[in-house]
């Protein structure tokens, strides 16, 4: 066959200028010059397309923390430029966004169908929907994300759906006990040992740091004291402490009125009001006030409160507050665990229809969360990692409070992911404010928090 093909090449008249050649000569001096001409067709504007071409990958991200000139967004340059120099063929443009603008960002990208490849949200009423992940504009990321067995299993958890994983984990909040203990010591109370302990454990903490100072017959001190306002979780882990979690796994039903629920509530209002442990502010929306009853220095009336991570690095740095800190685990209830209640942030990758540029983004996507990446983040912007290998490179290593609070979060569990969170929530901690304030039973106010969200999750629902 190759020799009839061979022979049906006609060869150029001007070959016959080069003397008496063979026709093999002459073939193989055509195909030459055939390699040359192709060779110049780039330089005159005929460019040659690559089986596998260069990629652009749009990557919308938020303000870290600043460097020197205060620039925000220093580190997601620095990354852009290491991937960019591993991938040559692969180019990253940068749409700095605002936080609090991702969300109306994400929905004009819908209206104009037009996606960002890589966006940093999360699989919650504030990131990601549900329904937008059903509607298919992600990517599902099961066989691309690295090292799965090093990432939080509450992490995967929250960007997890229909057995699904859609997104890349790269940080946790999570929120912990912290602990006044020069009052421990005063009282001699012992410290929990490695930050955990038992509901009757912590109680019979709460009840000897509860004291009459100064001898007047009156209690300035208290064991225990948090608030309640919509949109902060430092009770919740409370109410999960009997296995009770607020809706069911397919979010369909409420189920903080169960039996679990009610006792694990009921524990709070009889620290409260039978033990008389906890600070008759507990339960009420004064912030501030209780947080400055616990950390200033000229108050110091409260023993222990739950706080995310900002309380710690607000005591080092501020001027008139305690120093002598602990963190410790909420305590564990009928279930012999721990719980803690958080989020996860990461990645999202959005829907790709060609799978060498899928590859591509992917692995940026992989780069931006590896365990040396989480690291940096949780160097600089002191946020928690979600790999355990970024855990154990010890980011925190000189600050013993912060790495056991970053050990807390690992296990955080993430809020429930119905696009009528907001609404439910609020619902929840109106009626679990009421019960802490004594004017409604945990019974009662557990079951009117499932009349208003039952009605929620009905509406929610019936949407189209």
């Amino acid at each position: 066959m190759s020799k009839n093909l061979f022979r049906r090449i006609r060869l150029p008249l001007w070959l016959g200028r080069f003397g008496k050649l063979s026709r093999g000569q002459a073939i193989a001096l055509g195909l030459v010059v055939l390699v040359v001409l192709v060779g110049f067709l780039p330089i005159v504007g005929c460019p040659i397309r690559l089986s596998r071409p260069g990629v652009t990958i749009t990557l919308w991200d938020a303000p870290r923390w600043p460097d020197e000139s205060g620039n925000r967004y220093h580190w997601m340059q620095r990354k852009i430029a290491e991937f960019e120099a591993q991938h040559p063929l692969a180019e990253v443009i940068l749409v700095p966004v605002e936080w609090s603008s991702l969300r109306a960002m994400l929905n004009s990208a819908k209206e104009a169908g037009q996606f960002p490849d890589i966006a940093p949200l999360d699989i919650s009423a504030g990131g990601i929907t549900l329904a937008e992940v059903e509607a298919g504009l992600l990517e599902p990321v099961d066989n691309f994300i690295a090292k799965q067995k090093d990432i939080s299993p509450q992490a995967l958890a929250a960007y997890t759906y229909g057995d699904q994983l859609w997104g890349f984990p790269s940080s946790m909040t999570g929120h912990s006990l912290l602990l006044n203990l020069d009052l421990f010591a005063e009282r001699g109370v012992p410290v929990p040992v490695n930050g955990k302990w038992t509901w009757e454990e912590f109680r019979s903490a709460c009840q000897k740091l509860t004291f009459d100072r100064d001898k007047d017959g009156r209690t300035e001190v208290y064991g225990f004291g948090t608030y309640i306002l919509p949109g902060y979780y430092e009770v919740w882990p409370f109410l999960y402490l009997d296995g009770a979690r607020p809706l069911s796994d397919d979010l369909t039903q409420y189920t903080l009125g169960s039996p679990q629920g009610v006792s694990a509530l009921k524990k709070l209002t009889d620290l409260i009001y039978v033990d008389k442990a906890a600070h008759p502010s507990t339960g009420s929306s004064a912030v501030r006030g209780l947080f400055d009853l616990f950390a200033r220095k000229d108050k110091q009336e409260i023993a222990i409160e739950p706080w995310s991570a900002w309380a710690i690095d607000y005591l080092k740095t501020q001027e008139g507050m305690i120093t002598n800190v602990g963190v410790a685990e909420y305590p564990s209830g009928v279930g012999g665990a721990s719980v803690s209640v958080g989020g996860t942030g990461g990645f999202v990758v959005f829907r790709q229809d060609d799978a060498y540029r899928r590859s591509q983004i992917v692995a940026l996507a992989n780069y931006l969360t590896s365990a040396a990446s989480q690291y940096e983040l949780a160097r600089g912007a002191r946020v928690f990692p979600a790999r355990r290998q970024a855990l154990d490179l010890e980011p925190f290593g000189d600050d013993p409070l912060y790495a056991r609070a970053a050990e807390i979060a690992f296990t955080a569990e993430s809020l429930p992911r119905h696009p009528a969170w907001p609404d439910i929530e609020r619902a929840i901690q109106r009626e679990v404010q009421m019960a802490l304030l004594g004017i409604k039973s945990p019974e009662e106010a557990l079951a009117e928090a499932g009349v208003a969200v039952e009605k929620l999750l009905a509406a929610a629902a019936a949407k189209p």
